[in-house]
């Protein structure tokens, strides 16, 4: 069992950090001179007036009912307030609005939500061997069926590059029937880039233009080509092509290919230079589901307070009413505690983990002394292995960084670091821009040094100069020899590529963590998946470091971040959809989540880099994503839309709030759940209120047999200090393949613990074993 931080701590951070959403404001202003911004407007549909013959008029007049006064005709300008509107995934619109206008809208009947533009950001090979899915004994498994080319990916981020060899569609057949989508042309691309493999490709840009200004064509492609490299390479994370012999500057030597190689590709660039806006955003997703994507891939995330005031939840509701699976990035604000985002119970929600791969490389000091770190550097400024170098460090305690050691833009004096090893901690700037810092500098290497908040996590980076990062506990020693030591002295070296590093894999500090405060009844992260150091395809247009300086171009680039771990997922459950065509999103999320497991290479217990300690399931969520097992995990958790919709209702949402997650159905509140805990999730989680009365909580399960006909589970479940847990029945008997069972959980109070406890249920037949992680938290006053 795992213990995580006190309840109130986590509270005072949800109050302080998890509430703030990014809010985007125009600078724009209407005919009178007040200024106006982009909102998401939610629409019930059934609410449109029998006088109009269709929902566009209706719109058109809503719009013209808050923007124009009575002897006002309609202008131009008016008819250009609107931006998108969306009846795919949801009904509604983007649209161009004073605050005052915005809250006259809001009052219409039929309105049921005025959201504020929402930016974006961007959650920034082995892994396919490291998850199992090329050995030779699955080939029977996982292969490259003819079903598996009925899959298609949307892949929401930074656009495509379709040169690279990671999308070519040789072997495949023609493009599935039931895709509608198509393959929209601009600067540097055209109708050819699309093909087999990539049968969609959309760019849109409309609410980034009204937040940001005209894209400037000239340094941006104003269509779907990425000139960033982010969404090239999640696309090919997803469902890559094989390619032999990648490699990014000869490291990470291989076959390069995607989760699902055999899976379709539709790219939908929402993501530009100055960010990704919401309204972009839904129009994708609204689109996608028009197009007929099976599964969509969203690497981003921005803040979220509720599940009724985030649209993406919104528009993803939507989509899973039409069957598509989403998979989205947790974001990558850990270590610390609530820094979710993407947290709506259907979505599917990734954490990141390290691979058993490594590219090491070691500082050695004028003392003696060597310490190991990691770097991606190859270039022609290599330091002669025969010599010392004279180093320094700008910062004036080697326990926390200052301005004078972050290496920020402007900070280093040329007549100081020139011709020297330059020690820089980590924070604020990017990683790579403090090398950038120091060559323009004159400084002819780089020790890049994580502090308190990274620990001893390294990521590598494909530095312009010879650089080493290094642990915080390294970095501490070296810098301490720099200011102590009158003439401090070292050199820098580097070794390649390394494989079967233990322990792994090891839960990513900069995961963001749990828990859901929005509904602690929600466990997330659901899962974690390779999210560290992941070789992918990179765009043409961008050097690997992604600074305008870099001059270097290659095929294959090496990030990390949850943007990469999340494209992971979603491959997987593009070879669930095509092994099992008829699952439902949920049960593709229950298959990955209940035989995902959480150990390491070693047989012990996952670990959190943060801490150097065992992780919790705030950090790992149901554990590691287990591709070769999830593909018969003998029984699943199914939900449906209503379900999801009843667990809504248990959340003290307005009859309006609720109206925006039943768009299409007009659903109503069924109550068929005695509270959010009951919702049919993989993971358990209980919380205990603040009345100690409450001493018992009960909460209910179904499962579905998706193995042999005839089959028996029995149960195991962890014991716990402080409740009495209790299963019934224990022993679950099924005699047809999809034949359902109940089961309900009883726990009982012995003692109030300060901090929740963590275990797991699992029903096994011998063959099987379906996991879902419990957590029991109890509530106290503030």
């Amino acid at each position: 069992m795992a213990t995580v931080t006190p309840l109130k701590w986590w509270i005072c951070m949800y109050l302080s950090t998890y509430l703030t959403l990014n809010l985007v404001v125009s600078t724009t202003t209407t005919n009178n001179g007040a200024p106006k911004k982009t909102y998401i407007v939610h629409i019930d549909i059934s609410s449109i007036p029998p006088s109009f013959n269709n929902h566009i008029d209706w719109y058109t007049s809503l719009i013209n009912s808050v923007t124009l006064s009575p002897n006002q005709f309609l202008t131009t300008e008016n008819e250009q307030r609107v931006m998108y509107m969306y009846h795919s995934a949801f009904h509604g619109m983007a649209v161009r609005l004073t605050e005052e206008e915005a809250e006259k809208l809001e009052d219409i009947n039929g309105v049921v939500g005025v959201l504020p533009e929402v930016k974006y950001e961007l959650h920034t090979t082995r892994s396919p061997m490291f998850l199992g899915l090329e050995t030779q004994d699955i080939t029977s498994v996982w292969s490259d069926k003819l079903t598996d080319h009925d899959v298609v990916v949307g892949v929401l981020d930074t656009g495509i590059w379709p040169e690279s060899p990671s999308f070519n569609d040789s072997g495949f057949t023609t493009v599935p029937s039931h895709w509608k989508g198509a393959c929209e042309v601009g600067r540097g691309f055209q109708k050819h880039h699309c093909n087999k493999k990539i049968v969609g490709a959309r760019a849109f840009y409309r609410g980034y233009e009204a937040a940001t200004g005209s894209i400037n064509e000239q340094k941006e492609y104003k269509s779907p080509r990425d000139q960033d490299g982010h969404g090239t390479h999640t696309a090919a994370t997803v469902a890559g092509s094989p390619v032999h012999g990648a490699n990014l500057l000869g490291f990470a030597y291989g076959t390069a290919r995607g989760m699902s190689p055999g899976a379709r590709i539709a790219a939908y660039k929402v993501c530009w230079a100055g960010g990704c806006f919401s309204s972009d955003i839904l129009s994708a997703v609204d689109k996608a589901v028009e197009d007929g994507v099976n599964v969509m891939s969203i690497s981003l995330g921005g803040g979220v307070s509720s599940y009724h005031r985030d649209s993406l939840s919104i528009a993803a509701f939507g989509a899973m009413e039409k069957g598509v699976f989403i998979s989205c990035s947790a974001g990558n604000g850990g270590p610390d505690p609530v820094s979710l985002t993407n947290v709506s119970p259907w979505i599917t929600t990734v954490g990141a983990s390290t691979m058993d791969r490594d590219f090491p490389g070691s500082v050695k000091l004028g003392s003696g002394l060597t310490f190991k770190g990691v770097s991606l550097y190859k270039g022609r400024r290599n330091l002669s292995p025969k010599r010392m170098y004279p180093m320094v460090y700008t910062g004036s305690n080697s326990s926390s960084p200052d301005p004078g050691s972050l290496c920020l833009e402007g900070t280093l004096d040329p007549h100081v670091v020139a011709g020297k090893i330059v020690i820089c901690d980590r924070g604020i700037s990017p990683r790579v821009q403090k090398g950038q810092v120091v060559k323009e500098a004159g400084g002819i290497g780089m020790i890049l040094s994580n502090t308190a908040a990274n620990g001893e996590e390294l990521v590598a980076d494909c530095h312009l100069l010879p650089a080493v990062a290094v642990g915080e506990k390294e970095g501490k020693l070296i810098k301490q020899y720099a200011m102590r030591d009158p003439k401090p002295t070292g050199n820098l070296a580097f070794y390649g590529t390394k494989l079967g590093i233990r322990p792994s894999p090891v839960v990513a500090a900069f995961s963001s963590r749990g828990p859901n405060f929005i509904s602690l009844e929600i466990l997330k992260p659901d899962l974690v998946a390779p999210g560290v150091n992941i070789l992918a395809a990179w765009t043409g247009d961008t050097g690997p470091s992604s600074l305008e300086t870099d001059r270097r171009r290659v095929g294959f680039n090496i990030l990390s971040g949850t943007s990469m771990s999340c494209p992971h997922v979603s491959g997987v459950a593009a070879l669930l959809k095509a092994r099992h065509p008829d699952w439902s999103p949920a049960a593709i999320k229950s298959a990955l989540m209940t035989t995902a497991y959480i150990h390491d290479n070693t047989y012990k217990p996952l670990m959190d880099s943060s801490t150097g300690g065992p992780s919790s399931p705030y950090d790992h969520g149901a554990g590691h994503i287990n591709p070769v097992r999830a593909v018969d995990p003998g029984l699943i958790y199914d939900i449906g839309a209503q379900d999801y919709f009843d667990f809504l209702c248990t959340q003290g949402l307005t009859r309006t709030q609720l109206v925006v997650f039943a768009k299409f159905s007009n659903r109503t509140c069924q109550h068929s759940l005695s509270g959010p805990s009951d919702l049919n999730y993989p993971a358990i989680s209980v919380v205990f209120p603040e009345d100690k009365r409450v001493s018992v909580v009960t909460v209910h399960r179904t499962v579905t047999n998706v193995g042999p006909p005839t089959s028996n589970y029995h149960v195991v479940i962890s014991q716990f200090k402080g409740v009495d847990v209790k299963v019934e029945p224990s022993v679950l008997k099924f005699s047809k393949k999809y034949e359902k069972v109940s089961y309900k959980v009883t726990l009982i109070t012995k003692g109030r613990q300060t901090a929740p406890e963590s275990g797991a249920l699992i029903w096994k037949d011998g063959v099987h074993r379906v996991r879902s992680p419990v957590v029991v938290t109890w509530l106290s006053p503030l």
